[in-house]
């Protein structure tokens, strides 16, 4: 049978199944779920731990997201800091991983929160889950491709001094870039895993280069370096500096969980999933450690990297000498910073299609096309709102208005993650016997680390609003406060309109999703 006779015979058997009027509530529930859980299960063992590694790319975001850390703190707050959040963010990793060896499914956070917490508050909380971690993921989109065209726009200003960044040009490259992973998520999505192997290895081999170009060719600085400290925000407490520039690190690590929206196209997904995720981030911890020693032992002063237009340029032109090698290099960069909006567009579609086949979206966004088997629908509309953002850009104000949008990923997704960890520890202490656990879990050490995963991400959470400036105005505000409570208070105001009609999530769905295997 030709691919057009198998779609046209998916067709007919989708517009059956919901057509026909016969059908029990129940039947026709678990048709529907069938319909939106036929994907295919692509990803092996290593094209996810790829994903993960290049989602995330901590290593080369470590150069790219020293400006905060260097203007509150300094170097010696930049060290410590990051020794704090990598063991925070792998406690915060390895109970995910255990969550995602019981349900590797897409949408994760929501169905946990439904699955352990008490039956009292469960519709409202996964209800409050699901719209925060939407939004979040939808912002740290928007962020990563803003990133990436920030590190293109140095590499062109090096080359052609006269170059002015002005809205237009940033709008054009960012949408000219989300233009392309849109194309390849819809179209080649099947070559996407090995484009992901590949990619992960190439990290891998510009890590080791990089490191090498740094110690041979950098100046170095003295052991004196790794001491000093940093104020140029006008906050009075070094210690309240510190915490507000700690956020560089933490922002590393921002949507660590992401490959486990991957897990319906997994093949043995139990299993692969947490161990991908775990080690893909352990991994990142450990290179992002080695590039942040190295990358203070040869940057140039603080000062010059405060007033560089783009510090990950300003400290690769000291390392080199050279504007050629530097152009190169930063090419690598923004390489691996567009593979990284790859993965970031592969698991936020899939976020929105989960969250759409739920019923919280239109469910006319949870289809899975017959042909491609991949969520078209979903994977539109996540294009689009990312390049409505984009659009921000055109203008100074509208710029402040996408900063501020941009903002909310880091406080949404520790909330979320929050609320994670909370109804695990309530499960855990009032099942009888513990909750099961699948295949990958932390054994009776999994208590302690849901707790040391909470109070780590609650700490972050209480130093997130915080602006890096004082004395505050419109432009140094830090507007992830006031949009999270916007996000609530939209999704408070929907929950009135809709919670006599919201079931929660499809039972069914989860069913088939952890049943069915290509």
């Amino acid at each position: 049978m030709g691919q057009s006779e198998k779609s046209t015979t998916v067709g007919n058997k989708e517009a059956e199944m919901l057509a026909s009027p016969s059908q029990s509530a129940s039947t026709s529930s678990e048709n529907l779920a069938i319909l939106q859980t036929r994907t295919r299960r692509l990803f092996n063992k290593w094209q996810l731990f790829a994903l993960s590694l290049m989602y995330m790319s901590t290593w080369s975001a470590v150069p790219g997201n020293m400006y905060y850390a260097m203007y509150n703190g300094g170097p010696a707050a930049y060290v410590a800091s990051y020794i704090v959040i990598a063991v925070g963010a792998l406690c915060q990793t390895a109970s995910f991983s255990e969550l995602a060896s019981i349900q590797p499914i897409a949408g994760a956070q929501y169905y946990w929160t439904y699955h352990f917490a008490p039956a009292r508050s469960r519709r409202f909380l996964t209800w409050i889950q699901g719209w925060v971690t939407w939004t979040g993921y939808v912002a740290t989109f928007a962020s990563s491709v803003n990133f990436g065209t920030a590190v293109l726009e140095g590499i062109i200003q090096l080359n052609y001094p006269d170059y002015v960044v002005e809205g237009w040009r940033t709008t054009l490259i960012s949408l000219c870039t989300l233009a392309v992973i849109t194309l390849v998520n819809l179209f080649a999505f099947r070559a996407v895993p090995w484009f992901d192997l590949f990619s992960g290895v190439l990290n891998i081999l510009l890590f080791v280069a990089f490191m090498i170009i740094f110690l041979v060719m950098a100046p170095k600085n003295s052991g004196d370096i790794f001491r000093q400290t940093n104020v140029s925000s006008g906050w009075e407490s070094y210690y309240a500096a510190s915490q507000i520039g700690s956020l560089s690190n933490v922002w590393l690590f921002i949507g660590f969980e992401a490959v486990i929206h991957m897990g319906e196209e997994t093949k043995n997904a139990k299993k692969i999933v947490p161990q991908s995720l775990f080690w893909s981030i352990f991994a990142g911890v450990s290179m992002g450690f080695v590039t942040l020693l190295v990358t203070i032992f040869c940057m140039p002063p603080v000062e010059a990297i405060l007033d560089a237009a783009s510090p990950v340029i300003a400290v690769l032109l000291h390392v080199t000498q050279s504007q050629t090698m530097t152009t190169a290099l930063g090419g690598f960069l923004y390489f691996l910073n567009t593979s990284a909006s790859m993965g970031n567009m592969t698991s936020v579609s899939r976020l929105t299609w989960a969250w759409a086949r739920d019923g919280a979206l239109p469910r006319w966004l949870g289809h899975v096309d017959g042909r491609y088997r991949i969520p078209f629908r979903a994977v539109w509309l996540t294009s689009f709102l990312v390049a409505l953002l984009t659009l921000l850009n055109l203008g100074s104000e509208t710029y402040i208005a996408l900063g501020a949008i941009t903002s909310l990923s880091s406080m949404a997704m520790y909330l979320s993650y929050a609320v994670v960890f909370a109804v695990v520890l309530y499960a855990r202490s009032t099942a009888r016997g513990g909750i099961e656990l699948g295949p990958w879990n932390l054994g009776r050490w999994g208590r302690a680390v849901n707790v040391a995963a909470l109070v780590y991400t609650v700490y972050v959470i209480v130093w997130l609003p915080f602006p890096q400036t004082t004395p505050v105005d419109a432009s140094s505000m830090n507007y992830s406060g006031p949009m999270l409570v916007g996000v609530l208070i939209f999704a408070v105001s929907l929950w009135v309109v809709r919670r006599n009609r919201w079931e929660g999530p499809n039972r069914a769905v989860v069913d088939i999703a952890l049943k069915v295997e290509d």
